[in-house]
């Protein structure tokens, strides 16, 4: 079945159009039609205002009604729009929502922390495929505004935690030197190991299977293996070894901001934001000792595209879905 999945992220919104198996299973191959990326913002000054911005919302609008448009056009025949930090925390949060909706023609989900991080569990594990068959996981996804961990077997998720950071929020509480001052990194990290360690108390001491996804995680791995462009066929799956992901960290908490645009595989609006989203892949590391990090391309929409088809799949034959009854 063919559908189309939109993630409003803190930083990012994101289309997927895919073809879905209807076989309930995530591990089933998705094959995908279209899928696109464009930097918002969303949680820009959100962390001292307490609202997103206007001008922010009006920008997400228009991303959603075209990305919503595109899916259409594709052939979709149930798409999910689905919001995460920024919206859950915001006090115009139900209003962003409302303008959303408006423009996209299409019922706007905001999902808990908890809907949350099980859905990117089961897009990454899915993804993965055999390998975590048989094996204890923790999933992380590293947000603009929230960073997601999620711990399993195969894939079946356990236990699961929505930490309040992400890229964007500690960007703007921390780092303000470009490059940031020493004093400035150690800060952040003292911070986000001391909210890793308080609230990840009960997941297990150590991952065998360390699976990150988001955008941090893939410019990494990216970097790891010398791409000049993204290619999510050449990284999905693809291990960094600890010790060259360290490496790869520290070289970018030395760079400037304009030297980390520089670098042929920086996507739109990340540069600024990368160093706290390396460092806070840094800090679950140490949390989960591996010998190597797994990188995930299937982030949140892959896991909407799935429910997608699930939901429309109960549907009778021609009954109007969310998408259609604007």
């Amino acid at each position: 079945m063919r559908v189309g999945a939109i993630d409003v992220g803190s930083n990012s919104i994101r289309l997927l159009v895919a073809d879905v198996p209807l076989d309930g299973d995530p591990r089933s191959g998705l094959e995908t039609v279209a899928r696109a990326g464009e930097s918002c913002r969303l949680a820009r000054g959100l962390g001292r205002s307490g609202v997103i911005d206007p001008q922010i919302a009006e920008r997400a609008a228009r991303i959603v009604s075209e990305f919503a448009t595109r899916a259409r056009s594709l052939g979709a025949r149930h798409i999910i729009l689905a919001a995460t930090a920024a919206l859950r925390s915001a006090g115009n949060g139900d209003e962003v929502a409302a303008l959303l909706a408006a423009r996209s023609r299409l019922e706007v989900r905001i999902l808990t922390g908890d809907e949350e991080a099980r859905l990117v569990y089961r897009a990454v594990v899915g993804g993965l495929g055999s390998i975590t068959a048989r094996s204890p996981c923790v999933v992380f996804d590293v947000g603009g505004g929230s960073t997601e961990v999620v711990s399993g077997f195969a894939g079946e998720a356990g236990r699961w935690m929505s930490l309040p950071f992400g890229a964007v929020s500690l960007t703007e509480r921390f780092l303000h030197g470009d490059p940031p001052a020493e004093e400035e990194l150690e800060a952040l990290r003292q911070s986000v190991r001391q909210t890793i360690m308080h609230e990840c108390a009960y997941m297990p001491d150590r991952a065998p299977l360390l699976a990150g996804v988001g955008g941090t995680v893939t410019l990494l791995a990216c970097l790891d293996r010398g791409l000049t462009s993204y290619e999510p066929g050449l990284i999905e799956g693809h291990p960094i070894p600890v010790s060259r992901l360290n490496e790869r960290i520290t070289a970018l908490t030395r760079m400037t901001q304009a030297e980390r645009r520089g670098l042929p595989v920086m996507g739109e609006g990340r540069a600024d934001i990368v160093v706290a989203g390396a460092l806070v892949v840094e800090e679950i590391v140490r949390r989960f000792p591996t010998t190597t990090l797994l990188c995930s391309t299937r982030g949140l929409r892959y896991a909407l595209a799935h429910l997608a088809a699930e939901e429309a799949a109960r549907e009778p034959e021609g009954t109007p879905g969310p998408s259609d009854l604007h």
